[in-house]
C-alpha cells in the first residue's frame, strides 16, 4: 500500500512539474457513472505578472472554458519571462499557447502557427493589424486588445497651467508647456528613476520616433533595419533629454526615483506628464478614482511633421507550431477571441479590443474619447521592437541613466550605442 501510494504522489509531482514546463495533456476525470473522461490540459505562458488585472480576467475566461469542454487551460506567470522564452526556444520545448510581448513577428513567428485563416482574423482592428501582419501579410498572434500609447497626463494640472494639450504639436510647444507647468510648482515629467531605470529608457523609446522614422520625407527607417545607421543621428534625442534636465522639467529626485512613484505623484496632482503606456493611468485610478487623467498623441520633431501615437501588442497570443496539443490550442484561441472575453481583457487593460465588428468593444470610461481621437494620427510600432537589435532596450535604459547622472557625454553614449547595435545585430 505504501508503495502504491508513495508512485502515485511521484507521478503527480511530475505531472505538476510538467504542467509548468510544457503541459501536461494526458489528465483524466471520473465521470458519474464511475468511469473514465479524458481531460486535456493545456499550458499557456504569458508576460503578465500574478497580480495583474490581465491573468485575473484570463483565469476567469479559462476556468469559464474548462466548465463548457472539460479542457484546462493553465495559465502559467513565468519568472523573468523574455529570458526564459528564450531558453524555451533554444530547447524546442515551448508552452502550447504564449504571449509574444511585441515580438509576435520579429521574434517569435517561426515558432508559432500561422492564424490568417483562422474565423476572427477577419475581425482584427486596423490599428494593430500591420504591427502583427509580416510582410507576406501573415498572422501568428490573437490581438485580444490593442496598446496605444502617447503621452500621458493628469488634466487638472494642466489647466491649472493654462496648457491645452490639444495645441501641442512640437516639442518645442511641449517644452512651453513644461515650463508653464514648472512655474505653477508642479513636476513638468515624472520620469520615475534610476532605481528602476526602465523608465528612463520609456523616455527614448517614446521620443526617438519622432527624430528617426515619424517623418516620411526624412527618416532613417531603412538605415536602422539594414544596420547602416550613423549614430550622431541620435543627438537631438540626447538634446531634448538633456535640456529636460537641465531646465529642472524632471522629478528632482529622478537618480533615486521608481515607477511607483509616479502613478502617485500623478494621483497627488503633483506631476502633469508622463511618457508611459496606458497602464500608468490605470495605477493612477486605483489610487484616486475620480483623478482627471488623459493621453495625447507624441509631438513631432519639427512643424514639417505631425504628432503621432504609439501602437503594439499587449495580450497577444499565439500557438507553438510544435504542440501536441494544437486542436485544442486553436478552440481555445477561438473561444479567446468572443466577443465578452475580448471585452473583458481590453477594458481591464483600458485598451480599444484587437478585433472590432459586432458585440466588440471597450469600457474605458473617460477614457474612451481619448482612445477615438488617437485613431486620427499615424500609428508606429515601438521603436526599440520596430528598429534595434534584440537587447539594444537595455543599452537604452543605461545610457540614459548615464545621461542622468552626467556620466556620459554624448560622444560616450553615441559609442555605447554604437558598439552594442553592431553586436546585437550579429548574434
Amino acid at each position: 500500500m505504501k508503495k502504491k501510494l508513495l508512485g502515485t504522489m511521484l507521478a503527480l509531482t511530475l505531472c505538476a512539474t510538467t504542467i509548468g514546463i510544457t503541459g501536461c495533456s494526458n489528465d483524466s476525470t471520473t465521470t458519474s457513472g464511475g468511469g473514465s473522461k479524458k481531460k486535456v490540459t493545456i499550458n499557456m505562458a504569458v508576460n503578465f505578472t500574478p497580480t495583474t488585472i490581465t491573468v485575473t480576467n484570463l483565469k476567469t475566461i479559462a476556468a469559464n472554458y474548462e466548465k463548457e469542454t472539460n479542457v484546462h487551460v493553465e495559465i502559467n506567470t513565468l519568472p523573468d519571462y523574455e529570458a526564459t522564452m528564450k531558453t524555451k526556444m533554444a530547447a524546442k520545448q515551448l508552452p502550447d499557447i504564449f504571449t509574444t510581448h511585441g515580438w509576435s513577428v520579429a521574434r517569435y513567428s517561426e515558432y508559432l502557427l500561422p492564424l490568417q485563416d483562422q474565423p476572427w482574423a477577419s475581425k482584427i482592428n486596423p490599428l494593430i493589424k500591420p504591427i502583427v501582419s509580416n510582410k507576406d501579410g501573415k498572422i501568428f498572434v490573437l490581438p485580444m486588445d490593442v496598446d496605444v500609447a502617447g503621452v500621458v497626463y493628469n488634466k487638472d494640472v494642466l489647466d491649472a497651467a493654462g496648457v491645452n494639450p490639444n495645441d501641442i504639436k512640437t516639442w518645442d510647444d511641449f517644452k512651453t508647456a513644461c515650463g508653464k507647468v514648472k512655474a505653477k510648482g508642479k513636476i513638468p515629467v515624472h520620469l520615475g528613476g534610476a532605481k528602476d531605470d526602465w523608465t528612463i529608457g520609456n523616455f527614448f523609446d517614446w521620443v526617438l520616433p519622432s527624430f528617426l522614422v515619424t517623418n516620411d520625407s526624412k527618416n532613417f527607417r531603412t538605415q536602422l533595419k539594414d544596420g547602416s545607421f550613423d549614430w550622431n543621428n541620435y543627438k537631438p534625442a540626447y538634446d531634448l533629454f538633456t535640456s529636460f534636465d537641465k531646465e529642472g522639467y524632471f522629478n528632482a529626485d529622478a537618480k533615486e526615483g521608481t515607477y511607483v512613484a509616479v502613478s502617485e505623484n500623478l494621483a497627488k496632482g503633483n506631476a502633469a506628464f508622463a511618457f508611459f503606456g496606458n497602464s500608468v493611468i490605470g495605477d493612477v485610478l486605483k489610487l484616486k478614482a475620480d483623478c482627471n487623467m488623459g493621453f495625447m498623441p507624441l509631438p513631432a520633431a519639427t512643424a514639417e511633421d505631425k504628432p503621432t501615437v504609439i501602437c503594439g501588442e499587449k495580450m497577444a497570443a499565439g500557438i507553438w507550431k510544435d504542440s501536441k496539443n494544437k486542436e485544442e490550442a486553436l478552440k481555445f484561441l477561438q473561444y479567446l477571441a468572443k466577443p465578452e472575453n475580448v471585452n473583458l481583457i481590453a477594458s481591464g487593460d483600458l485598451n480599444p479590443t484587437g478585433l472590432v465588428g459586432e458585440g466588440y468593444k471597450t469600457d474605458a470610461g473617460k477614457l474612451t474619447s481619448y482612445f477615438e481621437n488617437a485613431q486620427k494620427f499615424k500609428s508606429f510600432g515601438y521603436f526599440d521592437r520596430d528598429y534595434l537589435p534584440n537587447g539594444m532596450w537595455d543599452s537604452l535604459c543605461k545610457t540614459g541613466s548615464g545621461m542622468l547622472f552626467h556620466s556620459m557625454n554624448f560622444d560616450q553614449v553615441r559609442d555605447k550605442l554604437k558598439a552594442d547595435y553592431d553586436q546585437l545585430r550579429k548574434q
